[in-house]
């Protein structure tokens, strides 16, 4: 649990709020936040870990190198359908680029190693991967122009196919980037020096393109050096609206682009619009919220995008600690339980999908206080109203789900039992307006006070969390 206190002196005299200060812990970030140890004892992996790992198996000479894309599944093969205890027993695969190897765990206490045999099998600078269910998993063989696809039966990959050759025709590559898999099979591909995304049925046979200079003249469509892709399928289990879009980086990696599954555009978001002057994009991916995740390579932090590609927060800055990251190159998500895995240059880290409250003001709105707050992700909100002494006197809402965002909050200042003191959020009127027998019932005095904030993430794994944010006020 984490808790900040903010004072604000609030004069009913002035719509003015007069004084405000934060004091006590420094505000944490909690957007992204560790799971307990007990859940999982190493949350950030470094090269003496891998060391560790690999030497179990004898191979003391693999070593984190250029790491750029990373892939995170559940395996049908070894998942029990019966149970609900194993669903978070993930596989997750990362490029390691530049030792031309695929690191993965082969059980949920050892890992592996990908590198093929001969010149067919053997991978060149790959730079994306994408891996669904039943084992498949597809890689942009960025260095060979072309997608391979290995098969995981349960612990170990093997070499299935290679698909495509250096050239500009369809179903030919000149530097593929990115990947990603729909619901239906279909693979999708940046192809990055053909300023295009190609799009391949399960069988990898062309089927069209987004982003072609030779087959459109819509320049809302057009694509510059597309580097990594991510998309959301209507038809998935872990998706709250049920939509499907694709999410393009391009632009040398400056630029959002959000597309149709069929390739209409939709919206753009270059990094001015989000106060950055300068970025450097290398990997995105989507919750179940559909919000958009992407590693930032320059200013070393994830950024959060909702799913209109409005800006919602950044996360992480430059270092080697805990919520610190080096260079960040590849982020993967793991819907159904909000699990994160963001790779940077030095380190592996595991998170869980957090919330965090920031924008906390109060202000006078007829004779209730209004208090507003922005939420970077959908949560359980409880809310109360203490006195001088911490004991509650009010209750403004109570476990309900509030949407990621700006919100407020009324109090009416109404003396009533507190089990009865709840109403909703995003009043547009004063609160003692909503009923006449209001106006008869005792008002608080004017004092100092203070707003109790709780929020937990509608995650399985949000009972490991909660964020409390006390703001003090007084009238």
């Amino acid at each position: 649990m984490t808790l900040k206190k903010i004072f604000i002196f609030l004069a009913f005299a002035s719509p003015l709020v007069a004084q405000q200060k934060e004091y006590g812990k420094v505000h944490e970030p909690t957007s992204l936040v560790y799971p307990p140890s007990r859940h999982a004892p190493i949350h950030k992996a470094t090269a003496l870990h891998l060391y560790t790992f690999m030497a179990l198996i004898g191979r003391t000479d693999i070593r984190p190198d250029e790491p750029s894309g990373i892939a995170v599944t559940r395996l049908k093969s070894t998942d029990d359908p019966k149970s609900k205890t194993d669903d978070d027993d993930l596989t997750v695969y990362g490029l390691n680029t530049g030792q031309n190897n695929i690191l993965f765990n082969s059980s949920m206490q050892s890992l592996d190693v990908y590198e093929g045999k001969g010149r067919k099998q053997k991978l060149n600078k790959p730079r994306g991967i994408a891996a669904n269910a039943n084992g498949d998993v597809y890689i942009a063989d960025t260095g060979n122009n072309r997608i391979v696809r290995l098969h995981n039966p349960g612990n170990y990959l093997t070499f299935a196919d290679a698909y495509g050759k250096q050239g500009k025709k369809p179903g030919e590559f000149d530097e593929p980037r990115g990947v990603a898999l729909d619901q239906s099979g279909r693979v999708f591909v940046s192809d990055a020096n053909n300023d295009r995304i190609q799009i391949f049925d399960a069988h990898m046979q062309f089927q069209y393109a987004i982003g072609d200079r030779s087959d459109t003249a819509d320049v809302s469509k057009l694509l510059y050096r597309p580097d990594a892709i991510a998309l959301i399928d209507a038809t998935e289990e872990a998706g709250y609206y049920r939509e499907s879009f694709l999410i393009v980086v391009d632009l040398n990696n400056t630029r959002l682009r959000k597309y149709t599954l069929d390739g209409q555009f939709i919206a753009g978001m270059n990094s001015t619009d989000y106060g950055y002057q300068q970025v450097y994009l290398t990997s995105v991916a989507i919750d179940f919220y559909s919000n958009v995740w992407v590693t930032d390579m320059f200013n070393h932090c994830v950024h959060k995008f909702n799913k209109d590609l409005q800006y919602i927060t950044s996360f992480g800055h430059i270092g080697d600690g805990d919520h610190e990251f080096f260079e960040p190159r590849a982020i993967g998500i793991w819907k159904k339980l909000g699990q994160v895995f963001i790779v940077d240059k030095k380190s592996a880290q595991y998170y869980h999908i957090g919330t965090d409250i920031y924008n906390m003001e109060v202000s006078q709105q007829d004779s209730s206080i209004r208090f507003d707050f922005f939420l970077t992700e959908t949560s359980k909100v409880s809310a109360s109203i203490l006195d001088q002494t911490g004991r509650p006197i009010a209750k403004l809402i109570s476990n309900q789900t509030v949407q990621q965002g700006a919100n407020s909050l009324l109090w009416d200042r109404v003396d009533r039992p507190i089990n009865s003191n709840i109403f909703l959020n995003r009043f547009k009127k004063d609160s003692t307006q909503t009923s006449d027998s209001t106006k008869a019932q005792k008002i608080f005095p004017s004092g100092l006070y203070k707003l109790k904030l709780e929020a937990r993430t509608t995650y399985i794994y949000s009972r490991y969390f909660t964020k409390t944010v006390e703001l003090e006020f007084a009238f």
